[in-house]
């Protein structure tokens, strides 16, 4: 009787036991020991990974923004939250705390292995962001729970330098709906367009802003929101805004009703 198959098969699993014990010893992929790591993953609408961005109030009416900055973990999740520490890099930074900015919610959740460092930066306070941008650069620092890998800083630049030209796309011809320009004039254009746009169609909405970029910063004149779209503008959010503020005048385009 030939017996050389089954030493054959036993050759192999002792081999393969031996090489698993190998990979058990010398090859650990995570020490479970060892301090968690945390860096930010902040990405652009282009799925980019970036460690800056710049922010401009512009016609937005809010008095505070926010800035969420995705924060990953390299470890292993934990029962209980973990707090971020954010250090300033004060020779980079030109923003003072609790004037121009807070800093919440700088955390790793129980039981997750990311969170968010939300920047949430302050309009009214300085006046000195009217005429001129200030900068806040951050870096994840280590305390107890966590310590910093990778991607560890990130700077913010903003500014409340008010526009006082009139976008191009914001057209004054005689089929336009829109009122004649002004800074305060078009805050309140976007402050109806943000409220009633998404409720008459909100794929029209977000094809809008895909196009176009919040508060049309992205717009040019031809093929600008107004030539593109004048219909629903004028009955879904230039008729509600001229019904509660008759006093920015008539457009050429919408009579009384």
């Amino acid at each position: 009787m030939n017996f050389r198959p089954i030493k054959n098969i036993a050759l192999c699993m002792g081999l393969l036991t031996a090489f698993s014990a190998c990979t058990e010893d010398d090859y650990k992929l995570y020490d479970t020991t060892q301090k968690d790591s945390v860096f930010f993953e902040y990405r652009n609408s282009n799925n980019e990974q970036i460690d800056n961005l710049e922010y401009a109030f512009n016609f937005d009416i809010a008095t505070v923004h926010t800035v969420e900055i995705p924060v990953t973990l390299m470890g292993m999740p934990k029962d209980y939250d973990r707090t971020i520490r954010i250090d300033v890099i004060e020779e980079n930074s030109t923003m003072v705390e609790n004037v121009n900015y807070t800093i919440t919610d700088n955390i790793i959740p129980a039981n997750a292995v990311s969170g968010t460092v939300k920047v949430n930066l302050i309009r009214d306070l300085d006046p000195d962001i009217l005429t001129a941008p200030k900068s806040l650069a951050l870096t994840i620092g280590e305390n107890d729970d966590l310590r910093s890998v990778g991607v560890n800083s990130f700077t913010i630049t903003y500014s409340d330098i008010r526009p006082s030209e009139r976008p191009s796309w914001w057209s004054v011809s005689s089929s336009s709906p829109l009122p004649a320009y002004s800074f305060e004039n078009a805050q309140l254009f976007f402050q109806y367009f943000y409220e009633y746009a998404p409720k008459a169609d909100i794929n029209l909405f977000n094809e809008m802003i895909a196009k176009y970029g919040d508060y049309f910063v992205d717009a040019v004149a031809l093929q600008g929101p107004i030539a593109m779209y004048s219909a629903f503008i004028q009955n879904y959010v230039c008729l509600p805004l001229y019904r509660d503020h008759p006093e920015i005048g008539w457009p050429y385009a919408i009579p009384e009703w």
